[in-house]
């Protein structure tokens, strides 16, 4: 778990992510959370279910690379969004980060919040060496996010940007 100042930022195990996708409020309610204020995508819950969960079963792999990590404002306990990792640090200690807030929490700060916080859990990591996102060039509010915690562009193809983070 991490907190940071408004937030706390809470990997799920294999269990609660499976309810997660399934049933959220119901979990939001086994946590003691309110729940997110929007449906989950359905691209989000098809993440879950067809590359995260398979990968949480695995005992060769590190649960905490392959869940998803709910974003909690402390101060209303609500679920306002989520963080996770697309697999485990590569041979070159790359990993890549993706992540959503939902729609009322949005240009708070919270996600900057969110993403200075996950860079210094992932700082204490010594097998990453960077961290990777990537973004919509028209993505303003994402780019911007990315660019405070010090991300740089590294890329550009078809109107995503790839940004990188050198630890």
């Amino acid at each position: 778990m991490i907190e940071t100042r408004r937030l706390i930022i809470k990997p799920l195990t294999g269990n609660q992510l499976k309810k997660y996708a399934n049933f959220p409020n119901e979990l939001a309610d086994d946590l003691g959370l309110v729940p997110p204020s929007v449906l989950m995508a359905d691209e989000v819950k098809d993440a879950i279910q067809n590359d995260l969960l398979p990968k949480m079963t695995d005992p060769t792999k590190d649960p905490l690379y392959h869940t998803m990590w709910l974003i909690v404002e402390k101060s209303r306990s609500a679920i306002i969004g989520g963080i996770c990792f697309h697999g485990e640090p590569d041979e070159y200690g790359e990993v890549e980060i993706g992540y959503g807030i939902d729609e009322p929490f949005q240009n708070r700060g919270y996600m900057s919040e969110t993403i200075t916080g996950f860079t210094h859990w992932i700082i204490e990591n010594k097998k990453v060496k960077v961290i990777k996102a990537e973004t919509g060039s028209d993505n303003i509010a994402s780019v911007r996010v990315l660019e405070k915690n010090g991300f740089k562009i590294s890329q550009q193809i078809d109107g995503t940007l790839l940004f990188k983070l050198k630890l």
